[in-house]
C-alpha cells in the first residue's frame, strides 16, 4: 500500500520540483537570503546602492547572502509619524496582554521623550520604565535617512536603542573622522542611537534662462528669491510633509537672528539681546511671507522643486543641495553635454551643514545584520558610496548620488580624484554659520505650523497682497501696506508659551489657536491689500 502511494505520487512530486530546479541561481539564493527591513525616505538611487553594496559586502567579507527589504511609505514626517503609531499599538498590546487596562495617562507616558520622573504618577512611571526596559518592536530594524531633528525624538523616545558603534569604533569619532558636532549641528547621539552618515546643506536652485525672462539677478541669498521680481515663480515645499524644508525655513529664520545679534556692541544687555533676536524672528518669518507670495505653487515633495527649475516651470525654488546637484546632473546628461539649465546654490552664511543619520530601532527583528549595516555606512568603503562617480573603484554601480559624505578621513586628495563634488569643501564653508538649537530649536514644530498657516492656509490672500506689494512698485513705495503685510500674531518673547500650547494643549485648543492665528493673517493681508489700492486710488 504505501509503495503504491510513492509510486502515485512521485510525478506529482517531479513536477513540482522541476521549477524549483530551473530556477535561476540569483531567484534560488534570494528564498536563502537573510533580510533587514528599513525605513528610508531616500530616492531610489540611494536604496539600490546601497542594497547592492551591502549584500556584496556581506558575501564576500562574511560569507552571508544578505538583502535590504526597503519601506519608503513617503517623506519623514509621514514615517515619524508611522513609527509613532506602531509603537503606540505594539505596547498598546502588550500592556492589555499583561489584563491591565490601557488609559489616556499610559498611552501619553509610555514613550513621553519629556517625561519627568519627578512629576510623573506611579503608574506613568512604571509604563515609562517597562517600555525602556523591553524588547517591544514594530517588525522593522532601522530608520535610515531624514533629519537629525526627527532621529533624536524617535531616540528620546525610546524608539532607538544604543547600537554599541561608539564603544566598539571609538577611531570613527573623533574630530579627524566625525565630530560630535559642527557648526551647532550634533553629528551623533552621545548614547549611540543614531550616527550621521551624510551631511547636507540647504540652499536655492534657478534657471538662469528662466532667469532673464523675469528679469531677475541669480540668487545668492534668501532674500533674493523674497523679492517681487520672483513673483509667482518660485518653487516651494508644505514643510508639513518635508521635515528637510522646514529645516531650510528655520536656517532662514536663524540667519535673520543671527544678523542681528552681530550688530549689538560687545557689552550689549539681554534686554538688548532679546530685542535683537525678537527682531531677527520677524524679519524671518515675513521673509517667509515674500517668499511664499512668490510661490508658483506649494509641493508635497521636496524633490519635485529641481526638476521643475530645470524644466523651466519655475525659475527658482528652495531645495536640499544633493537634489539641486543631481538635477544639474539629469539637465547635463539630457542637453547632450551642452550644458545644465539649472544651478544650486548655499546662501552666503544661510545653512549649516546638518546630517541625516541612521537609527537602530528598539525590537530590531534582526538586530545583529542591522548594526552589521549601520557599520557598514559609516566605514570608509559605504562612505565613499555617497560621492564617488559610478564605475570609480569603491564607488557605485550606475547612479552618482552626489552626497557628501560625513567622515573627514575621506576627503583625502586621492579620494577627491574619485568624487563627483571633489571640489566641495563643507566644513570650510559652513564655518561662517553656527546653528544655534537653543534659539529655534524648541519652536521646531511651531515653526512648521506657522509657516503652514502662512503659505498653505492663507494663501490665496497672501498672494494677492503680495502681488499688489510688488505691482505697486514693491515694499519701500507701499510702506503702510507692508507694515499691515508683515504683522505678526506674537512676539518672540512670547514663542515659548504658544509653542508649549500647540504641544501640550488639547486637539480643540491647538485648532482653534491655528484658527486664530489664519484669521489674524487674512485680516492683515486683506488690509495690506486695500492699502495699496487705496494708494493707487490717491495717486491717479
Amino acid at each position: 500500500m504505501l509503495k503504491r502511494l510513492i509510486i502515485g505520487l512521485a510525478p506529482l512530486a517531479i513536477l513540482v520540483a522541476i521549477p524549483l530546479m530551473l530556477q535561476p541561481a540569483d531567484v534560488q539564493k534570494q528564498t536563502e537570503a537573510e533580510r533587514i527591513i528599513v525605513l528610508t525616505p531616500h530616492n531610489e538611487a540611494i536604496r539600490f546602492e546601497f542594497g547592492h553594496a551591502f549584500s556584496e559586502h556581506c558575501k564576500e567579507k562574511h560569507g552571508r547572502t544578505v538583502e535590504i527589504d526597503w519601506r519608503a511609505p513617503g517623506g519623514t514626517s509621514e514615517i515619524v509619524r508611522f513609527i509613532d503609531d506602531q509603537y503606540v499599538s505594539a505596547f498598546r498590546r502588550y500592556w492589555l496582554d499583561q489584563g491591565r487596562e490601557w488609559t489616556r495617562e499610559v498611552h501619553k507616558s509610555f514613550d513621553d521623550r519629556r517625561f519627568n520622573e519627578e512629576t510623573a504618577t506611579s503608574l506613568e512611571r512604571q509604563a515609562h520604565s517597562e517600555f525602556l526596559a523591553s524588547e517591544i518592536g514594530i517588525g522593522i530594524d532601522l530608520f535610515f535617512g531624514g533629519g537629525e531633528y526627527y532621529m533624536r525624538q524617535q531616540a528620546a523616545k525610546g524608539h532607538g536603542v544604543d547600537a554599541g558603534l561608539l564603544e566598539k569604533h571609538p577611531e570613527w569619532f573623533s574630530e579627524d573622522a566625525i565630530p560630535a558636532s559642527f557648526s551647532g549641528e550634533h553629528f551623533y547621539d552621545p548614547k549611540g542611537r543614531y550616527y550621521g552618515t551624510c551631511l547636507s546643506a540647504f540652499g536655492i536652485c534657478y534657471n538662469p534662462e528662466r532667469l532673464k525672462l523675469l528679469p531677475a539677478l541669480p540668487p545668492t541669498s534668501w532674500e533674493d528669491i523674497g523679492h517681487p521680481n520672483y513673483y509667482r515663480n518660485v518653487g516651494v515645499a508644505d514643510p508639513t510633509k518635508s521635515g528637510s524644508i522646514t529645516k531650510c525655513f528655520e536656517m532662514l529664520v536663524q540667519q535673520q537672528m543671527a544678523e542681528e545679534l552681530a550688530l549689538l556692541p560687545a557689552n550689549a544687555s539681554e534686554e538688548d539681546r532679546m530685542a535683537a533676536l525678537s527682531a531677527g524672528w520677524d524679519n524671518g518669518f515675513n521673509l517667509i511671507k515674500r517668499i511664499g507670495g512668490n510661490a508658483r505653487y506649494i509641493t508635497d515633495s521636496a524633490g519635485k522643486i529641481p526638476r521643475d527649475v530645470s524644466s523651466g516651470a519655475a525659475a527658482a525654488g528652495m531645495c536640499i543641495d544633493f537634489y539641486g546637484r543631481s538635477q544639474a546632473d539629469w539637465s547635463e546628461y539630457q542637453s547632450g553635454g551642452e550644458g545644465s539649465r539649472i544651478q544650486y546654490v548655499t546662501p552666503r552664511g544661510g545653512s549649516s551643514i546638518s546630517v541625516d543619520p541612521v537609527l537602530l530601532l528598539r525590537g530590531a527583528p534582526n538586530r545583529e545584520l542591522a548594526i552589521m549595516f549601520m557599520e557598514f555606512v559609516l566605514s570608509q568603503e559605504g562612505q565613499r558610496l555617497w560621492n564617488y562617480r559610478p564605475g570609480e573603484p569603491g564607488g557605485p554601480q550606475k547612479y552618482a548620488l552626489r552626497r557628501l559624505p560625513i567622515r573627514r578621513d575621506v576627503y583625502t586628495d586621492a579620494d577627491r580624484a574619485h568624487m563627483s563634488d571633489g571640489d566641495q569643501k563643507p566644513f570650510a564653508d559652513a564655518a561662517g554659520f553656527s546653528y544655534d538649537g537653543s534659539l529655534t530649536g524648541p519652536y521646531f514644530g511651531m515653526i512648521r505650523t506657522m509657516i503652514k498657516i502662512i503659505i498653505i492656509d492663507t494663501r490665496e490672500d497672501l498672494i494677492s497682497a503680495w502681488g499688489a506689494i510688488a505691482e505697486a512698485g514693491g515694499p519701500e513705495d507701499v510702506p503702510d501696506a507692508m507694515n499691515a503685510f508683515n504683522a505678526l500674531p506674537f512676539s518672540y518673547q512670547e514663542a515659548a508659551e504658544f509653542a508649549d500650547l500647540l504641544r501640550n494643549g488639547t486637539p480643540e485648543e491647538s485648532l482653534a489657536l491655528q484658527g486664530r492665528w489664519g484669521a489674524f493673517f487674512r485680516e492683515n493681508f486683506t488690509a495690506a491689500e486695500m492699502m495699496v489700492d487705496s494708494n493707487f486710488a490717491r495717486t491717479r
